[in-house]
């Protein structure tokens, strides 16, 4: 998928997001309406008037499921527009050589800095905390540093 495919959809997810966000409103109002109709309690068990508490249960399953739908519809898509922004910032993101990355002495994969070792054609060597090294894909390779001590 393209950059621009990812542009379009996340653009509709925005959109659609706006329109959960609106449902959300709408079911507040649906709330809003039940609880005026419920302002006093119906009657309990058979006495009260029957057909008006029918109406305020019904008021408010409706707004409930509502609320669930819109609450179920704006985690979809605010899941979505992460996902997607995260694909264009993988995909616009500054691809490193081994050429840019000689005489650099740290660098930044996905979690966290590390010291170099050495700059390989295809890796670069890293220091742990522990008695070896490790090997990171120039690809994983987010930022780099050259510190002067």
């Amino acid at each position: 998928m393209t950059v621009d495919e990812m542009r379009a959809k996340l653009a509709y997810s925005r959109r659609r997001l706006e329109a959960a966000n609106e449902a959300k409103a709408h079911a507040e109002t649906l709330s809003a309406s039940a609880r005026e109709m419920g302002g006093a309690i119906p009657g309990f068990g058979g006495s009260g008037n029957q057909r008006a508490a029918r109406q305020m249960r019904g008021a408010y399953g409706r707004a409930d499921a509502a609320h669930k739908d819109a609450d179920e519809r704006i985690e979809k898509w605010k899941y979505r527009i992460r996902s997607l922004e995260r694909r264009i910032a993988g995909h616009e993101r500054v691809r490193f050589t081994a050429a840019d990355l000689k005489g650099v002495t740290h660098v930044r994969t996905s979690t966290t800095w590390r010291k170099v070792v050495r700059v390989n054609a295809k890796s670069v060597t890293v220091a742990t905390p522990y008695s070896w090294t490790d090997r990171i894909a120039i690809d994983q390779v987010r930022e780099h540093r050259t510190v002067t001590s």
